[in-house]
């Protein structure tokens, strides 16, 4: 995951920059090491595959 200027992320599908506030954090239920920031439209893309957990709320990750 890549946290810019302390309280924006960038999506690791579509490499853009967003608030935290709008992205949310797909983790893999079986490697705790596995995660992905999305912004709305690729989550929407995407999706939740089986397997997966999804964390809406990344907002306490900012510094």
């Amino acid at each position: 995951m890549k946290i810019v200027d302390g309280d924006k992320a960038e999506c690791d599908r579509c490499e853009s920059v967003f608030p935290l506030e709008a992205v949310s954090l797909l983790e893999k239920e079986t490697n705790r090491d596995y995660e992905r920031v999305l912004c709305e439209t690729c989550l929407g893309l995407v999706g939740v595959p089986r397997g997966y957990a999804l964390r809406r709320d990344i907002t306490h990750l900012g510094g």
